[in-house]
């Protein structure tokens, strides 16, 4: 009687170790941005943004998509006992994956200069193909991570995340350094950002080869007699499985994509000269770091909450399944809307704290109310999936993403950069909107508690008035003595710590969340225990 249960515990111990990986990733995927942009300019932060979505995409179907499809046929087929069948379908996952990695290094190392063209500028051509070569690593990474997931061990997809991470950021900061150094200028520093997301990918596939040695995954490929029939259904199940699975995990990059054949023709309709297109498009990209690390610290709260959700709608404990899910919203709510409303106040000094000046606030601003929608968007989507509504999320992409390309149509002539912020919002408040829709629909209310909800909104209000007259004094006193970057770090230093105590108060004072429900989140208990010490 004690195996399952330790197979169980084993379970949750590698999906808790996946997930600080993919945490500990994505705070390094979206930091290094920063002081990347600093040592290259907006210039060369054009450059990698232009070409980054595509490997983007590889890396997460990589991480996310393929390995979670190969691992659950493997475990469903040795859960049956059908050896031959698990082996079968791992060998067709590695032809079809082969198949695919090739196809596309083959696109892109051809057809570059036509993606270039299309995209608005040629001199892309260089780094576009690097990135085709980065599609060659994609059968290794997805594979031996499937394999590994397939037989329950978790450490080798979570130990190459991290290390691919690390690699990557180190090698991309130290290649542009160096080709800038060399004279290479723009372009040669974000075609050097490329080889150091082409180390990373190259690090990761040597500690799964490291990592895989003692299991004899080699065996699980010695199958001939595949055709190319076999392969080809294969792959293509397996993309759509993988796309399916991991589409939220790709709405930012897909965002991307959509800018990146957009904005800088557009921006052209909007009368600038090449030049300052791209220099505007790389002040616009200023925006995806701190969307990402909004949405990272959002989601990563509320959606602990979803576990829990999907535990007690599977046991029929409906009105349980009801609170977790109105706390996870409540969580995505307050925390997004605390990140967007401290950006909306100090987004001057930030911008100038972290990008060496204040170009683009205003645009900056705008991107920042998609942290607190899309927070709620992606939060609500998990929902669902809890109850088990997994398509409802892949149809409001599809939307999000007709939205974001027509507004970009409509708004860029018209407004430039500001038009391609104000697209994002409309995108993902229609994406917001329907899941949403749905939960009423599902669950016949959103706001279970509507106390709570009114203490979110104060909450904010207290926010906004206390971090913006912070901002207005701090501003008297340092920039009128001595006004420089060092000046704008202090503010913005300073009026986050005291919106983030305004917002710890809130959260201790006010009925935003219930006795039961600051039990159930331990961690938040002991922090509200030490700010306000209840009997």
């Amino acid at each position: 009687m004690s195996e399952p249960k330790q197979d169980n515990q084993s379970l949750i111990k590698g999906a808790m170790l996946l997930t600080l990986a993919a945490l500990m990733a994505k705070i390094l995927s979206a930091g290094y941005r920063i002081p990347f942009q600093n040592m290259a300019g907006d210039m060369g932060f054009y450059v990698y943004q232009q070409v980054y979505p595509f490997y983007g995409v590889m890396t997460t179907l990589a991480l996310y998509g393929f390995p979670v499809v190969i691992s659950r046929q493997l475990a469903q087929a040795r859960a049956k006992g059908l050896e031959k069948e698990a082996r079968l379908s791992f060998a067709l996952a590695i032809a079809g994956l082969a198949v695919l990695s090739l196809l596309s290094a083959f696109l892109f190392f051809f057809f570059a200069p036509q993606i270039a063209f299309v995209m608005g500028d040629e001199q892309l051509t260089g780094p576009l193909r690097l990135v085709g070569t980065g599609f060659l690593f994609l059968p290794i990474l997805s594979a031996l991570r499937g394999f590994g997931q397939g037989h329950e061990q978790m450490g080798p997809t979570a130990l190459s995340h991290v290390g691919e991470q690390l690699v990557r950021v180190t090698c991309i900061l130290l290649f542009a350094y160096l080709l800038l150094e060399a004279g290479a200028g723009a372009y040669g520093a974000g075609q050097g950002a490329v080889y150091g997301s082409l180390a990373g990918s190259a690090a990761a596939c040597t500690l799964l080869l490291v990592s895989a040695r003692r299991v004899r995954w080699r065996e699980w490929v010695r199958i001939s007699g595949l055709s190319l029939v076999e392969i080809a259904r294969s792959s293509g199940q397996v993309l759509m499985q993988s796309l399916f699975i991991c589409l939220n995990a790709l709405i930012l990059l897909l965002f991307q994509l959509v800018d990146v054949f957009t904005v800088i023709r557009l921006l052209g309709a909007h009368g600038m000269s090449e030049t300052s297109a791209y220099l505007a498009k790389g002040i616009y990209d200023r925006s995806q770091p701190l969307l990402q690390l909004g949405t990272i610290l959002t989601t990563t709260v509320a959606l602990a909450l979803v576990p829990l959700l999907a535990k007690a709608v599977g046991s029929g404990q409906y009105k349980e399944a009801r609170r977790y899910r109105d706390v996870a919203l409540r969580l995505a709510l307050l925390i997004g809307g605390s990140a967007t409303i401290g950006l909306f106040v100090i987004m001057e000094p930030v911008n100038a704290m972290l990008f060496t000046d204040s170009s683009g606030s205003n645009v900056l601003r705008v991107m920042a109310t998609a942290i607190v929608i899309g927070s709620l968007y992606m939060s609500a989507a998990a929902i669902l999936q809890g109850y088990g509504y997994t398509h409802i999320p892949a149809i409001s992409i599809a939307y999000g993403l007709f939205v974001k390309l027509v507004a970009n149509f409509i708004f860029i002539p018209l407004y430039g950069t500001m038009g391609a912020a104000i697209a994002n919002v409309l995108a993902f408040s229609t994406m917001a909107i329907i899941v949403l829709a749905v939960i009423r629909r599902v669950d016949q209310k959103i706001m279970v508690s509507r106390r709570a909800y009114a203490a979110i909104g104060i909450t904010l209000v207290f926010l906004a008035a206390g971090a913006y007259g912070w901002k207005m004094a701090a501003e008297r006193i340092l920039i009128s003595t001595n006004p420089s970057r060092l000046t704008d770090t202090l503010i913005a230093l300073s009026t986050s710590l005291v919106g983030g105590l305004i917002v710890l108060a809130c959260l201790a004072f006010l009925p935003i969340l219930s006795e039961q429900e600051w039990k159930e989140v331990p961690k938040l208990d002991k922090l509200r225990r030490l700010i306000a010490p209840r009997k």
